[in-house]
């Protein structure tokens, strides 16, 4: 990975427009991580109770290779 300056090149270069832009490209696919992080979490907790509530009920559960499943 190419180092980056310490100091950005005059106003109006091509070459500061193009450092802006990677900038700005990393940042949108940055933000979309998070994005994406924060909906798996939400999804993974969401499960996580729904099996809870479902223990919790006293649903029927059998051993499945080596894990508990309810129905």
């Amino acid at each position: 990975m190419p180092l980056m300056p310490t100091s950005l090149p005059a106003p109006d270069t091509e070459e500061r427009i193009r450092l802006l832009s990677m900038d700005t490209i990393r940042s949108r696919a940055l933000q979309r991580l998070y994005e994406r992080r924060s909906a798996v979490d939400k999804l993974i907790q969401s499960l996580e109770d729904y099996e809870r509530i479902r223990e919790f009920r006293g649903a029927p559960c059998v051993a499945i290779n080596g894990r508990r499943k309810c129905s």
